[in-house]
């Protein structure tokens, strides 16, 4: 009963995670009038969380090692809670920027150590459920946030972004009293040296997709600075022989591929309701919501009848729903009927996928799960990041039908390699582990 309740305590973390991740998104021009700033400085209240939320996947999973994963979560939460609270009673750019820093600090541990949670410390019978309601979190959470940031913003002023999310404060009395202990591993020191130059690559990597395009050769400097000295210390951040696991990079690649799409599919859509549809962020909100809970339920579906003999044709279950979705907003007039319909393929479709990824990833890993699964996080992020900073170029060059065939080349593309999933389901059901 108790591995219940800290699932269903773990698995709330992660909604407001990422809900989190898209509250910010439609309050970024009442925040520079308010604060008397540019746009470009305001989008450092969604850049600045993306950047700490991706680079603190590696960084807990590393921690995870050596520091009791319930006493890590707590600390997370702490600073989760704290800071959305402080962020309320600001009125300093520079403070409310730090506020944002640290909860992205915080709501960071959420998804990288639900899933380590789920696939090495809770019961191992509540593992389909588990990976299933992160699907379902993850796509419920990216519909409500935009819905939900919409409401509180049209009742009173942005201010109460931050505060909501301190109701995570219910959750840490909870997990306290029913989180697990587990067995650590061997404790090994800390690559800090190492993680100030990806965290400087990923900050470099997202300034070149969202503010200027020449930030690539900085990030390019400090990524090669990495390589160079994850090869030369004994304990590396990440270790290169990770990616010796042919199985684990096939999934990541694909996951990757399937969080570009999210990014792309959640900004295209957006623009579609406000600007062709003229819909308001309410209403806008409201379709995603929607379709998010369509995803949702696809995922506690699936997730009860997955098992490793029939993830492939789940996997290919959800292109075809993609494929269908992006020929029907490619031929078909962009009516609303016709853009709710795509809205609620592309959720689905991502649950779908999703849930065929996260279910083999658990089945190659044997061992050592918290960096793969860090690793596996951060590919994601930067997946969505380079989603929503590509297209939002690409909207401005092509018109909305071509950004959605680009779209259906990369369904296409993750057809072609249906592949790795053969060579992975091969190597699931029996033989041949890598890690």
């Amino acid at each position: 009963m108790k591995d219940k309740i800290t699932l269903f305590c773990l698995l709330s973390t992660v909604l407001l995670g990422v809900m989190n991740s898209f509250f910010f998104h439609i309050a970024i021009v009442p925040i520079s009038k308010d604060l008397n700033i540019s746009i470009a400085f305001s989008s450092w209240f969604i850049l600045g969380y993306t950047i700490m939320v991706t680079i603190g996947s590696i960084v807990y999973s590393k921690l995870a090692e050596s520091i009791q994963l319930k006493k890590l979560y707590l600390i997370a939460l702490v600073i989760f809670v704290l800071f959305s609270i402080l962020g309320y009673f600001m009125n300093n750019f520079y403070f409310l920027i730090l506020c944002r820093l640290a909860q992205g600090a915080g709501g960071a541990a959420f998804i990288s150590l639900t899933m380590v949670a789920v696939m090495d410390v809770l019961d191992r019978a509540l593992l389909p459920i588990g990976l299933a309601f992160i699907s379902f979190a993850m796509a419920l959470g990216s519909g409500l946030g935009p819905l939900l940031s919409g409401i509180l913003l049209s009742v009173t002023n942005w201010h109460i972004l931050y505060l909501f999310m301190s109701c995570a404060i219910i959750f840490i009395p909870i997990l306290y009293l029913t989180f697990p202990e587990m067995k650590l591993e061997k404790k090994t020191p800390f690559d800090w040296l190492g993680m100030i130059y990806l965290l400087i690559s990923i900050l470099f990597l997202l300034c070149a997709l969202n503010i200027n395009f020449l930030f690539i050769v900085l990030c390019i400097i400090f990524f090669l600075l990495f390589i160079r000295h994850i090869s030369t210390i004994s304990y590396p951040i990440i270790n290169k022989k990770i990616f010796n696991n042919s199985s684990f990079v096939r999934i990541t690649t694909l996951s990757f591929l399937l969080f570009l799409l999210l990014g792309a599919n959640v900004f295209l859509l957006s623009y579609i309701f406000s600007s062709i549809l003229n819909l308001n962020s309410v209403q806008s909100g409201g379709i995603l919501f929607i379709s998010s809970v369509m995803g949702g339920i696809a995922s506690i579906v699936i997730g009860k009848k997955m098992n490793i003999e029939n993830v492939k044709n789940f996997y290919k279950i959800g292109l075809y729903i993609f494929f269908i979705g992006y020929l029907i907003i490619i031929f078909g007039s962009k009516t609303a009927i016709v853009c709710i319909l795509v809205s609620i393929c592309c959720f689905v479709a991502f649950s779908f996928v999703q849930m065929a990824l996260n279910y083999l990833l658990d089945s190659v890993l044997k061992e050592s799960k918290k960096i793969y699964i860090g690793i596996f996080n951060l590919c994601n992020f930067i997946g969505m990041s380079i989603g929503v900073a590509l297209f939002s170029k690409l909207i401005v060059v092509f018109n909305m039908n071509i950004c959605f065939v680009f779209l259906l080349v990369a369904v296409i593309i993750k057809a072609c390699m249906s592949n790795s999933i053969s060579a992975v389901n091969n190597k699931t059901t029996g033989y041949d582990y890598e890690c």
